[in-house]
């Protein structure tokens, strides 16, 4: 079944055609299985079907399909991490974060593409395969959350749940020209994975099914050491209303440090002029801290993290981590990891707090900074094969490729990335915001302003038809 036009609605568009009586929830699912079966094919974005899940069906969603990418567990389908080692594990249970989306009444149907335990920013492994950019299939859509936003791109689901230890949510959305937000630490279900550098949520095409998205998942998990105080009003309510005349910052580039291409740069200062021409004060200033130096405590966290989460999904498969059950890539991260001492991981936890302190001073002044999500556009296929490179290797690409979305994995801080700009090829380019820690209403209301004066939902017909 096809319903042309569901091509051109957002989630909440359709939920309200399911309310109205005007399509049944199981004809919108059956539309998004005939989508899925012509599309996915050549674009490798949903790697697992998922049989009759469970959902409750008063909840918010009133069953409109979702997908999950593959970290994490949906009860009864397969768990692979995008990875060997993980071959033939069924997930005994739901994690929390999906049985808050079940609550919420979304069909979970199928289970998005990943790299190796989503460790690097492009989506493309050996045992799940890459995952090819619909703007350009010579192209990368990034990662790790690369199957999600390629689906929701080319409208194989309305919405699809993503994760963010580095950019994972962002980096995608900016690729695919999709809206991907990464809420603030302790806003949604957090666990240990990457030193709980990694925070869960979605991309979608607008704001207002983000902003939802996170009403329906919002609240910490017992145990975990972060919590957020209750929110005054929902975020989808938030959304609606002005975010007044904010104090914003942008920086088109990293002073002292990589280079950031022209492009990526053009379209962070029109961004900016956007953003005055609604209103806002605009100043062009960047934080005075050591980016430098909270990369390299970045990268401590992010190996001795990995590791410990390769060990014990491996551990869960009555599996050791190691070759041939782990791609080359991960096998020098643990050996890496391995070199490491006690000393070295709490210098690095004690720099994030040192320069977390001075990005909080700066957020004093200014309500929102505005810069890259990444240093260029799209990476070509297969720059982090994990087979073919060594963790040395695919990290010399990452501090360049990745090197200003981790900051607010570190800081804790709400980021976003919207979808704003195509270049002369036709790429997209996100431009990325940052806020105040526990300010996420802040960033959906300035998003759907941004969204409204310029919107962007016209673009995905070119690569959905």
């Amino acid at each position: 079944m096809y319903i042309k036009e569901l091509m051109d609605m957002d989630g909440l568009g359709q939920l309200k055609m399911i309310e109205n009586g005007a399509l049944s929830k199981e004809e919108v699912t059956a539309h998004y299985r005939t989508i899925t079966e012509q599309r996915n094919p050549s674009l490798n974005a949903i790697v697992h079907d998922v049989e009759k899940a469970e959902y409750d069906a008063s909840g918010f969603f009133k069953g409109l399909p979702f997908l999950i990418k593959d970290l994490n567990a949906v009860k009864g389908a397969p768990l692979t991490y995008g990875s060997k080692v993980m071959d033939g594990f069924i997930a005994p249970a739901d994690d929390e974060l999906v049985r808050r989306y079940k609550k919420a009444g979304l069909h979970i149907t199928g289970k998005t593409n990943t790299p190796e335990f989503g460790f690097t920013p492009a989506t493309e492994s050996q045992f799940l395969g890459e995952t090819i950019n619909p703007w350009d299939p010579e192209r990368s859509p990034g990662g790790s959350s690369g199957g999600a936003a390629v689906a929701v791109a080319t409208g194989m689901a309305p919405f699809a749940h993503g994760s963010d230890g580095g950019g994972s949510i962002r980096i995608p959305a900016s690729n695919t020209g999709t809206f991907g937000f990464k809420p603030t630490r302790g806003r949604s279900p957090l666990t240990m994975y990457l030193n709980s550098l990694s925070v869960q949520h979605a991309i979608t095409t607008s704001v207002r099914d983000s902003a939802a998205l996170l009403d329906a998942i919002e609240g910490p998990v017992p145990g975990t050491g972060y919590s957020m105080p209750p929110k005054e009003q929902s975020f989808l309510e938030a959304s609606n209303e002005s975010p007044g005349r904010l104090k914003i910052a942008y920086a088109p580039y990293i002073p002292g440090a990589i280079s950031i291409e022209e492009d990526v740069q053009g379209v962070i200062r029109e961004t900016a002029r956007k953003c005055e021409a609604l209103g806002h004060e605009v100043e062009e200033v960047y934080p005075d801290f050591d980016h430098d130096g909270m990369m390299e405590a970045y990268l401590y966290l992010w190996v001795i993290g990995g590791a410990l989460s390769v060990e014990k999904a491996a551990a869960a498969n009555n599996r050791t981590a190691e070759a041939p059950h782990i791609e080359r890539m991960l096998s020098t991260l643990r050996q890496k990891a391995a070199g490491y001492s006690a000393l070295d991981y709490e210098r690095a936890r004690e720099k994030v707090f040192q320069e977390t302190e001075k990005i909080d001073r700066f957020f004093k002044t200014y309500d929102v900074l505005l810069n890259p999500v990444n240093h260029t556009k799209a990476l070509p296929l297969g720059c982090y094969n994990g087979e073919e490179k060594t963790i040395d290797e695919i990290l010399a690409v990452s501090e360049v490729y990745a090197y200003v979305a981790p900051i607010a994995n570190m800081t804790g801080q709400p980021a976003m990335s919207v979808p704003l700009y195509w270049t002369k090829e036709n790429l997209p380019i996100g431009s990325h915001f940052s806020a105040r820690h526990g300010r996420d209403d802040v960033l959906f209301q300035l998003a759907r302003q941004l969204e409204d004066a310029y919107p962007w939902s016209g673009k995905y017909k070119e690569i959905r038809e």
